[in-house]
C-alpha cells in the first residue's frame, strides 16, 4: 500500500524563476562581452547553449524531489522512497507508533534537504533523535520510536494504515 505525505507547496515556479534569472544574467554578461570582441560571439552563444542544457536540467531534476517522496506498506516492511536512496523499517524494530504534532526548526547547519514539499532533516523531537521525512514543515505525523532509541517521522495523508502497521492489521 503507498501513502503519500501530505505536501506543502511545489518549488517548480521557483526553480523556473531561478533558471530564466540564471540564463538573463549570463545573456547579459555574454552581450557585453560580445560588444568588446564581436569575433567570440559565437563561442560565446556555445557556453549560453550549455548552461542552458546544464542548469536547466539540474534545476528540473531538483524540482522533482517532492514527488518522490512516499511511503509504502509491504506487510512487516516499511519502506520510505525518497530522491536520496529507500529507507526500510521491518515492524520487529519498532517499539512505538504515535500521532504527534510536529514543527521542523527553519534553519540547519547539518545539510539536510529542505525545499517546498519535502524536507529530510535529523533533529530532536520528545528526547528522542529523529530523522524526518515529511512533506511538510509542521503538521500532523507519525512517530516510529525504534528499538535502537531512535525515531522516525513520517506525515502521510492519512496517517491510520501506518497506525495500524504495527499490530500487523
Amino acid at each position: 500500500m503507498r501513502l503519500y505525505p501530505r505536501r506543502e507547496g511545489n518549488p517548480r515556479r521557483f526553480f523556473l524563476a531561478l533558471f530564466l534569472l540564471l540564463l538573463s544574467a549570463l545573456g547579459g554578461v555574454i552581450l557585453m562581452a560580445a560588444r568588446e570582441d564581436p569575433e567570440n560571439l559565437p563561442l560565446l552563444l556555445g557556453f549560453l547553449l550549455v548552461d542552458l542544457f546544464l542548469t536547466g536540467g539540474l534545476l528540473y531534476w531538483l524540482s522533482g524531489f517532492p514527488q518522490r517522496l512516499f511511503y509504502e506498506l509491504n506487510s512487516p516492511v516499511l519502506t520510505v522512497h525518497q530522491p536520496l536512496g529507500p529507507r526500510t523499517v521491518h515492524r520487529s524494530e519498532v517499539v512505538e507508533v504515535r500521532l504527534l504534532s510536529f514543527a521542523l526548526p527553519w534553519w540547519s547547519l547539518r545539510g539536510e534537504v529542505s525545499m517546498p514539499g519535502f524536507h529530510r532533516r535529523r533533529l530532536r523531537l520528545e528526547g528522542l533523535p529523529v530523522e524526518a521525512f515529511v512533506g511538510a514543515r509542521r503538521g500532523e505525523g507519525v512517530l516510529l520510536v525504534l528499538k535502537n532509541g531512535a525515531g522516525l517521522l513520517l506525515n502521510p495523508e492519512d496517517p491510520l494504515p501506518l497506525l495500524r502497521w504495527k499490530e500487523g492489521t
